[in-house]
């Protein structure tokens, strides 16, 4: 399965989410809706291992997420995404990616089993894709 494929299911299961948290919770208060948010749209499994993918196929996900979320507001599609996902206090895509990321390079890089070190050793980890996107989703370098 490339990574294109796994954003591509990932995005299918958030709209199916989306759609019943809409469905079955809009009558709730705004702090459930939020916690149900965070509880059904952070989990966006192996996000921290996409390396090759399409900028396209990204995008979409992204929008899905914010959709998802202005959805279950009853927000608007043209209102802005981060002055709600800012007001209401839950993490973008963007973030829920930089926290998995962050989370698995500490569990790599703090492991002492034999063989995880010897993969955190080897240049294919070290110069590897899966590296280099880590570690441009976690620092923002300067272009100038």
């Amino acid at each position: 399965m490339t990574d294109d494929d796994d954003i591509i299911k990932q995005t299918t299961k958030l709209l199916v989410v989306g759609n019943t948290l809409q469905r079955k919770f809009s009558y709730c208060s705004r702090e459930v809706k939020m916690e149900l948010f965070r509880s059904h749209c952070y989990s966006i499994y192996c996000n921290s291992l996409w390396s090759r993918y399409k900028v396209a196929t990204m995008n979409r996900l992204k929008v899905c997420h914010n959709d998802i979320l202005k959805r279950l507001l009853g927000l608007p599609r043209w209102c802005s995404s981060s002055l709600a996902f800012a007001r209401n206090g839950v993490n973008n895509l963007d973030v829920i990616r930089r926290h998995s990321v962050f989370s698995l390079r500490s569990r790599v890089e703090l492991s002492t089993n034999s063989i995880i070190t010897s993969v955190r050793k080897s240049s294919a980890y070290v110069c590897g894709p899966i590296q280099q996107r880590c570690l441009g989703l976690l620092f923002v370098q300067n272009v100038r």
